[in-house]
């Protein structure tokens, strides 16, 4: 960012706004964990939550709560969506695409929450064990996609202890398997 430019979008938006602008407009249909916002502006956590906050009571981010997790991501449906892409990218230069080295493997997969936000280098069979252990049966769907379902139901059978879980999972890993049959044989 030029120094005027800089100066124009500090005084319109403040730091944490940028950043948070800078991230969620690059991607507008990705949604990210709060902490992943603030980390990658290098602000705070609690800023960066007061400022997210105004931005989704403005309804220019669209919140997601799971238990105690926060996602956010770009309201493509507000009528304030593309002219502030438009101001935003006038302003900070053209919005990038975040680097991919910053993308962790639960971006990466599309799943639902940031199971790897501690972590970027997390080894596949513990993500498989914390996604599959949210019960989320599109990110089970997900990750049989992308490792197997065989792959899936043997991290599941080595690593989940708790029989209601391993039970619900077991039923969704059938239903992911017969709708791959059945599309299987339709092709």
């Amino acid at each position: 960012m030029n120094p005027p430019a800089s100066l124009a979008a500090m005084a319109l938006f403040g730091k944490a706004k940028i950043a948070a602008l800078r991230v969620l407009l690059a991607e507008p249909g990705q949604s990210l964990h709060l902490r992943q916002i603030a980390r990658e502006g290098d602000i705070s956590p609690s800023a960066m939550a007061r400022e997210l906050d105004a931005l989704v009571a403005a309804k220019i981010l669209l919140e997601e709560k799971r238990s105690n997790m926060r996602t956010f991501r770009a309201n493509v449906n507000s009528p304030l969506y593309l002219p502030l892409r438009e101001l935003a990218g006038a302003i900070l230069g053209e919005i990038p695409a975040r680097p991919s080295k910053h993308q962790r493997k639960s971006q990466k997969l599309g799943l639902s929450a940031p199971y790897d936000w501690s972590n970027s280098a997390i080894p596949d069979d513990v993500l498989i064990f914390k996604a599959a252990s949210a019960l989320n049966f599109e990110d089970v769907a997900k990750l049989c996609a992308t490792y197997g379902i065989k792959h899936v139901r043997n991290v599941i059978d080595t690593r989940v202890k708790d029989q209601f879980t391993k039970a619900v999972l077991d039923r969704q890993l059938r239903n992911i398997d017969a709708a791959a049959r059945s599309v299987e044989h339709a092709t």
